[in-house]
């Protein structure tokens, strides 16, 4: 499938970017690596007048240790962070989740800023564009109904992003910046909810670069990942956690992001506000294991079952959970 025309400008400054942004507003979109952009382009999912390549801008191309944590330009590959000395030894949980996005070739190209701005995906919406005429447009598309469930009058695409839950659960936050202003929020507040519009980005705004705090001693945190192959696959499901062990042994606190399993990354909050002060034993992990199912919002919009991924929610919390209290009892004796 060839591309469609389009106007395409490589500005030089995140300045020039913004203004730009502004100055087209609807009529163009945003090149980062390209790996996701470019199938949706030949699919006809995009068509933009204007595509805006943020190859040239170097200045958000940087990975910086500071007293504070970690800070990553939102343009700063795949490859580079998996490569990183910094994030192999400082933070081996997030090293390992990169490892499952895709394979070499795409993370040599794909961005920090790009996976976690990924859009919302669904099988009745990630097809070509003669596959879709089959059935009319669905409400992503400028439709009346969802397919993804029965008479379903709201976006159920699922936001498929694997580095977010974790980023979430680790408390990152992001910097956005436009023409007018810069802002910096927590992570899991740059999502909407929304199946056909899952960040809160203006059209005129850019996200910048992710902060990522120290991690505080005592702390174990992992990320599990159910997909249909090895490589090349977005996630079916994800659960991230990030867990502490207090003095006793007890869980002095914890946090649950659950991914693909809805319109954006799920904290289950009912859990850590339940089982905190607890000994970390096969009991608590039964019941983590059904908050975090019971949390999850499956539906119909995935090549895998529902139900199927909503049990395998479960089970990917019992495991993600023993590798993070396996890192702090690491961290304790170390």
């Amino acid at each position: 499938m060839n591309l469609p025309q389009f106007e395409f400008i490589q500005p030089r400054s995140v300045e020039e970017t913004c203004d730009l942004l502004k100055k087209h507003g609807e009529e163009a979109t945003l090149l980062a690596g390209g790996t996701a952009l470019i199938v949706y382009l030949r699919y006809r999912l995009k068509k933009p007048k204007v595509v805006i390549g943020l190859k040239g801008l170097t200045g958000l191309n940087y990975l910086s240790q500071q007293k504070e944590g970690l800070t990553i330009g939102s343009m700063v590959t795949l490859e580079t962070l998996e490569r990183s000395p910094m994030i192999f030894h400082g933070y081996p949980p997030l090293n390992s989740a990169i490892q499952q996005i895709a394979v070499p070739p795409v993370r040599n190209q794909a961005t920090l800023g790009g996976n976690i701005c990924l859009e919302n995906r669904c099988i009745f919406y990630n097809q070509s564009e003669f596959w879709r005429k089959t059935q009319g447009p669905c409400l992503r598309l400028g439709g009346g109904v969802c397919y993804a469930v029965e008479k379903g009058k709201r976006c159920q695409a699922v936001y498929s992003g694997d580095l977010a839950p974790l980023l979430i659960a680790l408390n990152a936050k992001v910097k956005i910046l436009s023409a007018q202003r810069e802002r910096t929020l927590p992570l899991a507040d740059f999502f909407t909810g929304r199946g056909e519009k899952p960040n809160i980005l203006n059209q005129d705004e850019l996200l910048t670069e992710i902060q990522i705090p120290l991690t505080e001693p005592g702390v174990g945190y992992a990320y599990e990942k159910l997909r249909v192959r090895e490589g090349m696959e977005f996630p079916m499901a994800g659960v991230a956690v990030r867990i502490k062990r207090g003095e006793n042994g007890t869980i002095e606190q914890i946090k649950i992001v659950l991914g693909a399993v809805g319109t954006a990354p799920i904290e289950v909050t009912k859990a850590s506000d339940l089982l905190v002060g607890q000994k970390f034993d096969d009991k608590i992990l039964e019941e983590f294991s059904n908050q975090a199912m019971e949390a999850a919002r499956p539906v119909g919009n995935q090549i895998m079952n529902s139900e199927y991924r909503r049990k395998m929610v479960g089970v990917l919390t019992k495991r993600a959970l023993r590798r993070a209290w396996a890192m702090t009892e690491k961290r304790e004796s170390s």
